[in-house]
């Protein structure tokens, strides 16, 4: 068995791709575990912005807010499942609707999601681990990259694998907070563990506004993820939407029951954020003991949150996957692998996301102000374009439909508003530089797209005098030579069988090795002339380039001269580095030098295969 498919198994035939369709409840561990396990830092995220003094007063107004705010996306996106069943979620309904530019706003702002849901995760599960631990808190960033590494290989094995390894998790850390929750809601409530002083309410008063509004925004982080099941409907098995609507609205109920419940047994039991142990560690060691409870939920909750990086790993590819085939970034993007997933796009995640967690040392605090501003631009232009969407097509009680995804809008634009005046100086202005690059980026990468295929287009004319010259083509043909062997001789034979006119050339670095090879083709009556190209800089590729362009002009009837080499092929892949790769190099010379004239120069190359090592 090769190495390869023990590690991401055995090649799927296309047929086998409604196999890899997940039913609902597999659905909620792939789609779900990002979204659910932000409970595990959004409320820290809370209590840290409001400070000890406000803490004793608005979290849990906070909570209700953002869960307010999260069922009102749900019944926009609600919408956008039956409107949209293939799939493409924010992307495909602000492009339709409200144009390209929205629509690759809305790409670039979900691409800088999925990829910090990716670091956020993954560093907020190794707290996890390092607040149980904290022995290995000076293991931070390999952590990380171990559970990364393992995701993306869970991932490039197709989208059942991913399932199965996510469900454990996930149900499991739903299970635990649930039953901490019930608990700690009839537990006796907690002793304060400070004491405020009259300097400090006075100050906490004068900027309460403000803190709130700082402590709304971190909360949001909490509503990442949701964009996740739109954009993968086509994932589902039948029927897709309705399937999708129930996920999403199981989702929407838990994570707000979670959200709501961890906030309030951390307002009950006057839980002060610090950065040795977690909001969730220290409620749960109130609960529970410092006993096997207590190492369960943490293993489960670092558990929920290093698979909570597949729901990247699982719309990421897919909306890269969409981009590719609208011709907004590389097509090799839009190619399933093996395994029927993504794999460009998996492997293009996993390499963005390993340098930002080595750059940010994988420390959540500093990622988090990062967080959010991304995917409520998203949620915002998708919520217009639905609207508009609606307004349109005019259907049953489109009114009232229309009228809940507008005050969606305008719900999350005001909210991004708040979290780019509370997070911009804490890091949210990369982020707004960001999002513009990669736009531009996408708008560069189409037009070139656009340009080859009107180059290319046979519709441009000109194909029946094309075919003409075709067939009275007498070309000069060109075979650079470094030395005889069996390769060469391959490359002059079908030159020969090519043209009548045929030239071999020399490029005469080494003057011994020159006149070896003068002696041997005369010795060889070879009735192809041999041409020695000087060069007294060692320069292999320009003298030869200089010769071909004198060629080029020599009976210009017979158009740009044919350019037949050989070219040496290792028995391995590695052994390439051992070779000097001359061809390549002749090839890239003549395909980039710029040139006056804009007839194509034809290049074949004629490989010399070696035997495979056995």
């Amino acid at each position: 068995m090769k190495i390869s498919s023990f590690i991401f198994g055995n090649p799927l035939k296309t047929e086998n791709l409604v196999l890899e369709r997940l039913n609902k409840v597999k659905a909620l561990a792939v789609f779900s575990s990002d979204i659910l396990s932000s409970v595990a830092y959004a409320t820290e995220a809370v209590f840290l912005s409001l400070g000890i003094v406000l803490s004793m007063s608005f979290p849990i107004l906070i909570a209700f807010t953002v869960s307010g705010l999260l069922f009102i996306i749900i019944c926009s996106y609600w919408q956008t499942l039956r409107a949209y069943p293939n799939g493409g979620g924010a992307f495909a309904v602000a492009k339709n609707n409200l144009g390209e530019f929205c629509g690759l706003i809305t790409a670039a702002s979900l691409s800088v999601d999925y990829i910090l849901t990716v670091a956020v995760s993954l560093s907020a599960g190794t707290s996890a681990i390092v607040s149980a631990f904290p022995s290995l808190s000076n293991h931070v960033v390999g952590i990380c990259i171990t559970v990364l590494v393992f995701v993306a290989i869970a991932n490039l094995r197709g989208t059942r694998s991913a399932a199965g390894v996510l469900s454990l998790p996930t149900y499991g850390f739903i299970g635990t907070i649930f039953l901490m929750i019930i608990i700690g809601f009839f537990m006796p409530e907690g002793t304060p563990k400070f004491v405020i002083s009259d300097g400090q309410q006075s100050m906490a008063q004068s900027v309460t506004i403000l803190l709130v509004l700082r402590a709304f925004a971190s909360g949001c982080a909490a509503l990442t993820g949701i964009e996740s099941i739109a954009g993968g409907v086509a994932s589902f098995k039948k029927p897709q939407y309705k399937n999708a609507r129930i996920t999403l609205v199981c989702m929407g109920l838990i994570l707000s029951s979670m959200f709501v419940g961890i906030t309030y047994l951390a307002h009950k039991f006057y839980i002060v954020p610090n950065y040795s142990e977690t909001v969730l560690s220290q409620i749960a060691k109130t609960v529970f003991g410092d006993n096997i409870f207590y190492y369960v939920v943490q293993f489960l909750t670092a558990g929920i949150l290093f698979m909570a990086v597949n729901t990247s790993f699982a719309g990421f590819p897919r909306l890269a996957g969409v981009l590719a085939k609208e011709k907004y970034i590389p097509t090799r993007f839009a190619h399933l692998g093996d395994r029927l997933a993504y794999s460009n796009g998996i492997i293009a995640l996993a390499i963005v996301a390993f340098l930002l967690i080595v750059f940010f040392k994988g420390q959540t605090q500093l990622l988090l102000p990062l967080y959010a501003l991304g995917v409520f631009t998203s949620f915002t232009l998708s919520q217009a374009g639905m609207f508009r969407f609606l307004c349109k097509e005019k259907g049953p009680h489109w009114k009232i439909k229309a009228a809940i995804s507008a005050f969606g809008s305008v719900a999350t634009f005001i909210t991004l508003l708040i979290i780019i005046e509370s997070k911009f100086l804490d890091g949210a202005w990369m982020v707004l530089i960001l999002i513009p690059s990669l736009f531009f980026s996408f708008r560069k990468i189409n037009r070139k797209y656009t340009e080859t295929n009107k180059e290319l287009d046979l519709k441009s004319g000109g194909l029946c005098e094309q075919l003409t010259q075709m067939e009275n083509f007498h070309p000069k043909v060109v075979v650079p030579v470094s030395r005889l062997h069996r390769g060469t001789l391959k490359a002059l034979k079908f030159a020969q069988s090519l043209s009548e006119d045929v030239t071999a050339v020399v490029v005469n670095v080494d003057f011994a090795e020159t006149e070896r090879l003068k002696l041997v083709w005369r010795s060889m009556n070879f009735s192809v002339p041999l041409v020695i190209l000087g060069s007294p800089y060692r320069s292999v590729v320009n003298p030869f380039l200089d010769f071909l362009f004198e060629q080029d002009e020599r009976d210009p009837e017979k158009g740009k001269a044919i350019v037949v080499m050989s070219s040496f092929v290792p028995g391995e892949l590695w052994q390439n580095i051992l070779h000097n790769q001359t061809a390549r190099i002749f090839k890239n010379g003549m395909l980039y030098r710029k040139q006056e004239s804009e007839q194509t120069r034809i290049i074949v190359e004629i490989p010399y295969q070696m035997k495979l090592d056995e």
